[in-house]
């Protein structure tokens, strides 16, 4: 369908219709003193189709917030946004709630929105991606640690031993 908008030509683009079945899952979440839902949709390949947070207090300003967030995202989804724009915007944004939450995967988020970019990482995004974006499981983490920690100390071993080598110096002029 064609429009025309001060002499320019636009054409509209429709997005695919979500299928009249999809399966989900619902879990349940505190972030700090904030309780919610969060409900991913997924298509029959397993990709998010629809992404759904609800907050406790139904009426609250958070609540109104995140069923807006809830409706950009699964839009953006239907139009084909990848995740991991989703994933970049929401990791480490700050706002309260915030604080420590039941999920063992995630012991703390900045905010409700780190949560949720947090776990839908977790759940659809592969390993590089997250080790981007700096979200990873506990077992991930504490083997990039023990990785880490190797390379680390032999980087300090080279840097010690430089600092322990003898340094030639000329006679002192004046």
């Amino acid at each position: 369908m064609a429009r025309t908008h001060r002499g320019t030509e636009h054409v509209a683009q429709v997005p695919p219709r979500a299928p009249r079945r999809l399966t989900s899952t619902t879990r349940s979440f505190t972030v700090g003193e904030g309780k919610g839902y969060l409900t991913v949709a997924c298509t029959e390949d397993g990709r998010p189709a629809a992404v759904t947070i609800f907050m406790a207090k139904q009426g609250s300003t958070l609540a109104g917030l995140m069923d807006g967030f809830s409706t950009t995202i699964t839009q953006g989804l239907r139009h084909q946004v990848p995740l991991e724009v989703f994933v970049r915007e929401y990791v480490s944004m700050r706002f309260e709630p915030a604080g420590m939450t039941n999920d063992p995967e995630i012991k703390h988020a900045s905010s409700v929105l780190d949560y949720v970019g947090r776990r839908l990482a977790l759940d659809f995004l592969p390993y590089e991606t997250r080790v981007e974006f700096g979200v990873l499981t506990a077992d991930e983490r504490a083997a990039k640690e023990l990785q880490d920690n190797v390379g680390d100390a032999a980087w300090a071993d080279m840097i010690g031993m430089a600092m322990s080598a003898p340094t030639v110096t000329g006679p002192r002029q004046g």
